[in-house]
C-alpha cells in the first residue's frame, strides 16, 4: 500500500464513502399534518406547478404521511436539500458535503439526535475547501472527546508520501543507503525513480520510502482511527456543536417594532397599536415583580409605505435579545433578513396568514397560524371533541367559504364520518329529517357572515326546542361568532353553539380579571373593544417570550413547551415548520356557549 501526498480530503474520502454528493433531479418529502401545496412550496423555493408535475393528483389532495417528490433545484454552490436514507450519519453527510458538522447544524437549528431520523429532509449549506473533519473540531471547541480528537489527529497528519530525506554523502550508494533505512532497492527507486538511469551525487536529496512493514503499520492505525470516528454516536456530534454563545448576562433587552403613526393620534390602527404597547409595559410590570429585568427599545415603524431600512442598518437594534415586530407586511422581508443576519428572535404580530418568511428563517415566530396548519388544528379538535358526529352542513351559496368546508370534508370522507348539505333557506322539516338519533348533530354554516348566521338561528332555536330529547344538536362555528354574541347572546346559548379561535377572553376568568383592572389602573381607562384586544395581545405575547429568554437564555426556542403562563386571550404552541426554518404557533382553542348558559375555553393542550 503506498500513502500517497493528499489531503483528508482528496484522498481518503473516496476511500471512506465512495459517496460524492450527484446531482438529482428531485427528493422526497414527507407530508406533515397541516401541511398543503401552498407550505411545501415556500419551504422549497418551487412552485406549486412543479410539485404538481412530479406528482400527478396533489392537486386534488395531499395527506400526513404521503410521499411526495420535489425538484432539487437549487444548485451545488448554494447548497442542497437532502432526504436523510438509512444508514447515513451527522459526520458522513458532513464528509460527503465538503462541510463541517457545525455547518450542518447551522444550517437546520431543528435538527437533534431525536429527530435526525430516515426521511427527514434538511438543507445542505454550499460546500468549503476546508477539510471537514478539521472544520468539525476547529468548531467543536474544546469539549471534543480527546479520544476522538487522537483519531482525527492520526488521519489528518498522516498524510506524508515519504518517511523522510536524505542528502548522499560522499561515496554513498543506493545500497548504503536502503540498509541504513531497511528498504528494498526497488523501493527506493519508485520513490526515486529518477536514479535509475543516473548515479547518486554528493549532496542530493533523495526520498526515503516507508517501510512495507511500516506502511502496514500505518494502514491499520488509520484504518481504526476511521472505523471509530465514523461511529461517533450522532448525539455526541450535536452536543459538541452546540451554540454556546447565546446566554444572557443579567438584563434582558427587548424591542418593539410597531406602525405607531404619532402623526395621526386618533385612529383606530394607531390606538390598537399604542394598547399593544401598554399590554407589554403591563407584562414588564409582572416580570419585574418577578425579578425579571427588562430593557424596552420601542421604535415607530410608521406605515405600509414607509421603509424600515435605515433604522435596521443603524445599529440600534444591533444588541438586544428579540424584537416584537413588525406588523405591516411591507416590513417583514426586511427584518426577517435582518433577524437571520444578527441571529435575533423576531415576532412577527401581522394578523394575516402570510408566512412565506417563516419558512426559511430559523429566527422567526409567527403569531397567526398559517390557513392550512391552523384549519388541520381545527379537524383534529373537531374530532377529539365530537367522535361521532353526524354533520349538517348549511349551505348560504352566495357566500361561500371554500377552504374550511372543503377541507372538513376531505377529513370526514377519510375517517366515514357522515355528512349532509342543506341549503339556508331549506324547510324546517327537511332540516329535522337529517338528525341522527345515534349520533352527535352538528350544524354548520359554510360562512363566517353574520347574515346566514342571523337568519338560521331562529330555524335551530326551533329544532332545540321541537327534537326529541334523546337528540342532540348543536351549532359549530368561526372565530366572527365571539363578536355577533354582543347582539345574539341568548340565541347562541340554546342552540348549544361551539367555535373555533386562536384568542378569546373569558372574563369571569382570574387572570383577565387582574388584567382589566391592571389596566385601569395603570392607564386610567378602559381598553377599547376590538378583536382581538391589542392590550390582551400585547400583554400575553411580551410576557410569555421574555420569560422564556429570562428562564432558558436565547436557548429558550428549545424549551418551548415549558415555558408557563397564564395568557388572557391568546395560547401559544409553537413548532418549527421544517429543520431549517422558523415557528408557527398552531395554537387553537375551542369556545362553547352551552345551553345551561356557561361560557368554556377549552385548551387541548392542558
Amino acid at each position: 500500500m503506498r500513502i500517497l501526498g493528499k489531503t483528508f480530503t482528496t484522498a481518503l474520502l473516496a476511500l471512506l464513502f465512495c459517496a460524492q454528493a450527484g446531482a438529482q433531479e428531485y427528493f422526497m418529502h414527507t407530508v406533515t399534518q397541516g401541511q398543503g401545496l401552498y407550505s411545501i412550496s415556500r419551504t422549497y423555493g418551487v412552485s406549486e406547478e412543479e410539485i404538481i408535475k412530479l406528482n400527478p393528483g396533489s392537486e386534488k389532495v395531499i395527506r400526513a404521511g404521503q410521499q411526495l417528490r420535489i425538484p432539487n433545484k437549487a444548485m451545488v454552490s448554494e447548497g442542497r436539500f437532502h432526504t436523510i436514507q438509512k444508514g447515513e450519519t451527522l459526520f458522513r453527510l458532513s464528509v460527503q458535503y465538503r462541510i463541517s458538522v457545525k455547518e450542518l447544524c447551522d444550517a437546520n437549528p431543528g435538527l437533534s439526535a431525536d429527530n435526525f431520523k430516515v426521511g427527514q429532509v434538511i438543507t445542505i449549506p454550499a460546500p468549503t475547501d476546508a477539510d471537514p473533519l478539521a472544520s468539525t473540531l476547529k468548531n467543536a471547541g474544546v469539549e471534543t472527546p480527546q479520544e476522538l480528537r487522537e483519531d482525527a489527529q492520526t488521519i489528518l497528519t498522516d498524510t506524508a508520501r515519504y518517511k523522510t530525506t536524505h542528502v548522499v554523502k560522499k561515496r554513498e550508494t543506493i545500497f548504503r543507503i536502503c540498509r541504513t533505512y531497511d528498504i528494498s532497492q526497488t523501493e527506493f527507486l519508485e520513490a526515486n525513480p529518477q536514479y535509475r538511469y543516473t548515479k547518486l551525487k554528493q549532496g542530493a536529496v533523495v526520498n526515503i520510502p516507508f517501510s512495507r512493514q511500516e506502511l502496514e503499520h500505518r494502514r491499520k492505525d488509520m484504518e481504526r482511527a476511521k472505523t471509530r470516528i465514523e461511529s461517533i454516536p450522532d448525539d455526541v456530534l450535536f452536543s459538541m456543536n452546540e451554540d454556546k454563545s447565546r446566554d444572557i448576562d443579567g438584563t434582558i433587552t427587548a424591542a418593539v417594532l410597531l406602525p405607531f403613526s404619532l402623526d395621526d393620534s386618533t385612529s383606530v390602527e394607531q390606538r390598537r397599536m399604542v394598547e399593544f404597547y401598554q399590554g407589554i409595559l403591563l407584562a414588564l410590570d409582572k416580570l419585574k415583580r418577578e425579578n425579571v429585568s427588562v430593557n424596552l427599545k420601542v421604535f415607530d415603524s410608521k406605515g405600509e409605505d414607509s421603509s424600515i431600512e435605515p433604522l435596521l442598518a443603524s445599529g440600534e437594534l444591533d444588541d438586544v435579545d428579540i424584537v416584537f415586530g413588525p406588523k405591516c407586511e411591507s416590513h417583514t422581508s426586511a427584518a426577517t433578513r435582518w433577524s437571520t443576519e444578527h441571529k435575533i428572535p423576531l415576532v412577527l404580530l401581522s394578523l394575516t396568514n402570510n408566512a412565506d418568511d417563516v419558512f426559511n428563517n430559523p429566527y422567526v415566530f409567527q403569531i397567526k397560524t398559517p390557513q392550512s396548519y391552523y384549519y388541520q388544528e381545527i379537524y383534529n379538535h373537531f374530532l377529539e371533541m365530537f367522535p361521532n358526529p353526524n354533520v349538517i352542513l348549511l349551505d348560504a351559496d352566495d357566500m361561500k367559504r371554500e377552504e374550511f368546508i372543503e377541507g372538513l370534508k376531505t377529513v370526514m370522507n377519510d375517517r366515514d364520518i357522515p355528512y349532509t348539505t342543506v341549503m339556508v333557506d331549506t324547510a324546517y322539516q327537511e332540516m329535522m329529517n337529517a338528525l341522527d338519533p345515534t349520533r352527535k348533530n352538528i350544524f354548520i354554516i359554510n360562512t363566517p357572515n353574520s347574515a346566514p348566521l342571523i337568519t338560521m338561528l331562529p330555524v335551530l332555536q326551533l329544532i332545540t326546542r321541537t327534537k326529541a330529547p334523546e337528540i342532540e344538536t348543536c351549532l359549530f362555528g368561526y372565530p366572527d361568532y365571539q363578536v355577533y354574541a354582543i347582539g345574539h347572546l341568548e340565541e347562541l346559548y340554546e342552540v348549544d353553539t361551539w367555535f373555533y379561535s386562536w384568542f378569546y377572553t373569558n372574563n369571569m376568568l382570574p387572570e383577565a380579571v387582574e388584567f382589566n383592572s391592571a389596566f385601569r389602573r395603570g392607564f386610567s381607562r378602559q381598553m377599547m373593544q376590538s378583536y382581538p384586544s391589542y392590550a390582551s395581545y400585547g400583554y400575553d405575547t411580551g410576557y410569555y417570550f421574555l420569560k422564556g429568554l429570562a428562564t432558558f437564555g436565547r436557548d429558550f426556542e428549545d424549551h418551548l413547551d415549558e415555558i408557563k403562563t397564564e395568557p388572557v386571550q391568546m395560547g401559544f404552541k409553537f413548532e418549527r415548520v421544517n429543520n431549517w426554518g422558523g415557528f408557527i404557533n398552531r395554537k387553537v382553542f375551542f369556545v362553547h356557549f352551552s345551553n345551561n348558559y356557561k361560557v368554556e375555553k377549552i385548551d387541548f393542550d392542558k
